[in-house]
């Protein structure tokens, strides 16, 4: 049973990785880069900030924050030197087969993906806090894109994606879970959800997502 779990898990990797193009391996290294989405992340900050009191905007910001700490521990401090899987780029019997874009190879052991883990649970944790499907409908598309992206770089296998999403999952509920029992501890009231504005952090992730389709098409063309 496990034997036959990883070998679709490799086929599926093999399968995604392959898919490749010019246009899509520009894309997909500038999507996955983090830095490219800290406009997107000030934007959630400033929609958290305007939407409520100072002292309920710092404890979400807060938790926001120690949403992507657990996320990143758990992956990268436990999952990652427990299971030691490596990764698709550093395993001998895949060396040949995957495709690597730009010598990326990232770190030796893939399980979980950490990407996929930081990614779901500032998903889990926004989309509890922001609940509208407004906004939960876009960020999905952009943790699971983040996430394929990963596969396409052939540095994650499916089967890490899937539990690094999980891990995320995990954290985003957990941290969202100590929000709400500050907002009853510490400032004696129960959170209500109340947003409006939201529609800007949609057009940030997708002036993001234009101008990464931009890049990738110059570079392509030029």
């Amino acid at each position: 049973m496990l034997e036959s779990l990883l070998d679709l898990d490799t086929r599926l990797l093999l399968a995604i990785n392959g898919a490749s193009s010019p246009f899509g391996d520009s894309f997909m290294w500038n999507y996955t880069q983090i830095v490219v989405w800290i406009p997107m992340l000030l934007t959630v900050v400033y929609v958290i900030a305007k939407n409520n009191k100072l002292r309920d905007s710092l404890l979400l910001v807060v938790c926001l924050a120690l949403t992507f700490v657990l996320a990143d521990q758990i992956s990268s401090s436990f999952f990652k030197p427990t299971f030691q899987r490596l990764r698709p780029t550093h395993d001998p019997a895949l060396a040949e087969l995957v495709r690597v874009v730009n010598d990326y190879r990232g770190g030796r052991f893939g399980f979980v993906s950490g990407h996929a883990a930081n990614s779901f649970a500032a998903l889990t944790f926004c989309a509890l806090v922001i609940r509208s499907w407004k906004f939960t409908v876009p960020l999905t598309l952009w943790a699971l894109v983040n996430c394929w992206s990963r596969m396409y770089l052939g540095v994650h296998y499916p089967g890490d994606i899937i539990c690094g999403a999980l891990v995320g999952v995990f954290s985003g509920i957990v941290t969202y879970c100590l929000f709400l029992l500050g907002e009853k501890y510490l400032f004696k009231q129960s959170y209500k959800v109340a947003y409006k504005s939201v529609s800007l952090i949609n057009a940030v992730f997708l002036a993001s997502v234009a101008v990464l389709l931009v890049l990738a098409t110059i570079e392509v063309y030029l």
